[in-house]
């Protein structure tokens, strides 16, 4: 198909290996939505882009105007009375945009015939449907020669014939160079407006493509003239990582290979449907989707490229689906209910096939359920409709399903939602998800901001706004942009609660002036907080026990059957050695942890280093040392020149000690620290020996009466302190820890021993194992305060997200 005006050559086809013979004039394709066409103003700016981008020979595609298309159904359907509505529609158009009166006049006739048909109920709806392109066609050609562009409309079914029944097989190439080969004869120095969404079936018949069909048209074209180039024009700049309609600040996707573009289509992707991306995969040329209201935009490039990306490029999101199911059915019989779906142009997705229970499942549109419902008992067999108002979500990218972090990623955000079921598509560029409707925009900012910013963290509850709930939230809220940074991942608070009031946002907690809202928040005096959170209940959630509860502690066991993460500077749990194993045992599970570090040592690494220990080799022998930053505080600041219920009122208002000191002077406090250890050390079941720092009959009785008696309080360390000073020697309450026994005492020790010179509050622990017997290892810091212990709180949260 050559003359004098356009260049041919012979190329082969890589799908048949056949030759066959192209129109290679470099020609290219402009494809124009409804959208682009709907107003006046939409149609200049298309008249701009093609003066300035089209050439001769150029083949521009285009939709129906508007919603035509709607409204013709509507009135073969009898959804509306007459075509008033369309030839209103069309005369505005006609003024504001100045086509021809001819052409006006041609619709006013068109819209009378279609009228006539759809009162005497004869007609083809392909036909009636056609109109609308037809129109389209007719009005831009001749727009585009009232400004000196010469164009001709041209109807599609003159080149576009389907070799089968259905869109899923190529178009009659044959029958497509016939046809071209005489336009370009005829009109080579035209540019050609043709219909996009209609062509010819296999018995030569008018038909319709169906759902974006006007791509369809576009991307067939190109193939079918070798194009080196096909943009499909539409309203957004391309395509993005999620639906501008639901994610208020998606990325532009600059380009897509083909295999993504294919997925994507797969999907039920709008931009990228299904039919469209079918040429392509035989296409050589470039195709890109850019905006017609910004043309200098590059817009997003589907390439030929294979490379793997390895990274998710965007997310779908399709609602408003169906569950279908069909039993008692053999494969055979599943693969033809199949195959007559896509017969007639309906989509389904998430197919699956039981082979064990016979029976074949798949999602639909809710506009199909009657038409899908009725295909199959025409086959005899008897469908349900299981669920409504699902939403199918889905991650794409090139090879993503070989990348397990991609995989780990995308499970992990699932876990905090009720979801349907999970979905591997028959292809490695694509994860999917079903959930219902109503959390499903939930579930897509989710993935978002963790797939293209930062990973959402795991919603945080703060149980205590004490000492160390307080700086906790204070170190995140400060630290918010810094910690994001370093975890790659947002931090949201949901909720933070005292023993009076509790505040709450499932969006996350703004930070700042916590304690003032607490004031005028719900009620906690009887634990109301835990009502709320059980809609959270097998959601991760991340519980963070900044308090010194009894009856919090008592609700681990709660939290683990929740399926949500404890972080604890509560000693009281983690200390008792039953409860502890219990509560282990169901976090272990369920595949979620128990970050416990500040129990002993606040903020010193100590537990980090008895695990990094055990599981390089050593052996640890003994573990002492002085584990209560209090009590270090108390006795490296008394000297006897103040009494010694002055320096522990002092402590207290430091929040050095317990909100009740007694549990410090008892040793109730390092007993814990000491047990958690043992645990940890596996010294568990070795004896105890434990004595108070203080005689016990000065503990007795309620807080008031202990402060009462405060002038025998300080008899009693005068004496001690006495008695050291004998000896040149120094108050020191020492832990230690060995298979043979777990011992606590307020010891009498030489100025030269390891545990003398520390500095107010630290902690000490002094380890002896088979790689350090000679020379112990010393790890020595702050034990006691709010900033360390908040601090080491903070560490086990980002500890959990980092290895989580």
């Amino acid at each position: 198909m050559a003359d004098e005006h356009i260049a041919a050559e012979t190329v082969c086809d890589v799908t048949d290996n056949t030759v066959r013979s192209y129109t290679t004039g470099g020609h290219k394709v402009h494809k124009f939505g409804g959208t682009c066409l709907a107003t006046s103003e939409s149609i200049n700016a298309v008249l701009e882009i093609l003066k300035t981008q089209a050439q001769p020979g150029d083949m521009v595609v285009v939709s129906a105007n508007g919603n035509v298309t709607n409204w013709l159904l509507a009135l073969i359907e009898g959804g509306v009375p007459d075509g008033s509505i369309l030839a209103e529609y069309f005369s505005e158009l006609q003024q504001e945009a100045r086509f021809s009166q001819t052409i006006l006049h041609q619709i006013k006739s068109d819209i009378k015939t279609i009228e006539e048909a759809a009162r005497i109920n004869k007609h083809s709806s392909s036909d009636i449907l056609s109109y609308g392109e037809i129109w389209s066609s007719l009005i831009l050609s001749d727009l585009l020669n009232n400004e000196g562009c010469k164009a001709q409309a041209i109807d599609s079914c003159r080149c576009l014939k389907l070799n089968t029944d259905t869109y899923q097989y190529p178009f009659d190439q044959a029958f497509a160079d016939a046809a071209l080969d005489q336009l370009y004869h005829l009109h080579a120095d035209s540019i050609f407006v043709v219909t996009g969404f209609i062509a010819l079936d296999a018995q030569a018949q008018k038909t319709t493509l169906g759902r974006n069909g006007s791509d369809f048209s576009a991307t067939a074209l190109g193939y079918l003239i070798n194009s080196p180039s096909i943009t499909i024009w539409t309203d957004v700049n391309g395509i993005y990582t999620a639906d501008p309609k639901v994610i208020a600040t998606p990325l532009l996707v600059e380009s897509l290979t083909l295999c993504e573009a294919q997925a994507l289509s797969e999907l039920g992707a709008n931009v990228l449907h299904e039919k469209t991306v079918l040429p392509l995969l035989s296409y050589k040329g470039s195709v890109h989707i850019k905006s017609f209201n910004h043309p200098d935009k590059a817009g997003t490039l589907v390439s030929q490229d294979i490379t793997p990306t390895n990274r998710v490029k965007t997310i779908t999101f399709k609602q408003k689906l169906h569950k279908v199911c069909v039993h008692s059915i053999d494969e055979l019989q599943a693969r033809r209910i199949q195959k007559k779906l896509a017969e007639k142009s309906i989509a389904s997705y998430v197919n699956g096939y039981d082979i064990t229970q016979h029976k074949l499942t798949f999602y639909i549109e809710k506009s199909d359920v009657f038409a899908v419902t009725s295909a199959i008992k025409a086959m005899q067999h008897y469908p349900s409709v299981l669920l409504s108002n699902m939403t199918l979500i889905s991650l794409v990218g090139q090879n993503i399903r070989q990348d397990k972090r991609i995989i780990e990623r995308f499970i992990r955000r699932l876990s905090a939602f009720d979801t349907q079921e999970i979905h591997y598509p028959n292809n490695s560029h694509s994860l999917s998800v079903i959930i219902d409707d109503e959390h499903a925009k939930c579930l897509l900012k989710d993935l978002h901001t963790s797939f293209f910013h930062q990973e959402p963290t795991v919603p945080i509850v703060v149980l205590g706004f004490g000492n160390i709930g307080k700086k906790f939230i204070e170190l995140i809220h400060h630290g918010r942009e810094r910690l994001g940074k370093s975890l790659n991942r947002t931090l949201q608070v949901l909720a933070v609660a005292n023993s009076q009031r509790f505040i709450f946002d499932t969006n996350g907690l703004d930070l700042s002036e916590i304690d003032k809202k607490l004031t005028i928040a719900e009620t906690n005096s009887n634990d109301q907080i835990f009502n709320w959170l059980e809609q959270y209940a097998g959601r991760e959630l991340i519980i963070v026990d900044a308090t010194a509860s009894k009856g919090i502690s008592e609700r681990y066991k709660e939290f683990a059957n929740n399926k949500w993460h404890i972080i604890s500077a509560n000693k009281i749990a983690a200390s008792d050695k039953q409860f502890a194993r219990e509560v282990d045992s169901v976090l272990t599970n369920n595949r979620r942890i128990w970050k416990k570090n500040t129990t002993a040592g606040a903020g010193l690494p100590i537990q980090a280093c008895i695990k990094n220990l055990y599981e390089s080799g050593d052996q640890i022998e003994e573990l002492s040392g002085i584990f209560s930053g209090s009590l270090s505080w108390l006795f490296s600041q008394f000297d006897g020149s103040k009494p010694f219920t002055e320096l522990l009122k002092v402590a207290q208002d430091n929040a050095y000690t317990e909100p009740d000191p007694r549990e410090d002077l008892s040793g109730n406090d390092v007993i814990r620290k000491i047990r958690i250890l043992a645990q940890q050390l596996g010294f568990e079941d070795a004896p105890e020996d434990f004595e108070p720092a203080i005689s016990d009959d000065l503990l007795e009785g309620e807080l008031s009466s202990f402060w009462q008696k405060e002038s025998a309080i300080n008899e009693y360390y005068q004496a001690l302190l006495d008695r050291a000073n004998e000896s040149d020697g120094l108050l020191r309450y020492i832990a230690t820890l060995s298979p043979e026994k777990l011992s606590l005492k307020l010891e009498v020790i030489d100025r030269s021993h390891p545990f003398a010179s520390l500095n107010p509050c630290d902690n000490v622990f002094q380890v002896v194992s088979a790689w350090y017997k000679d020379n112990p290892l010393i790890i020595q810091g702050p034990g006691a305060g709010r900033e360390v212990t908040a601090g080491g709180v903070l560490n086990d949260l980002c500890d959990l997200l980092r290895g989580h």
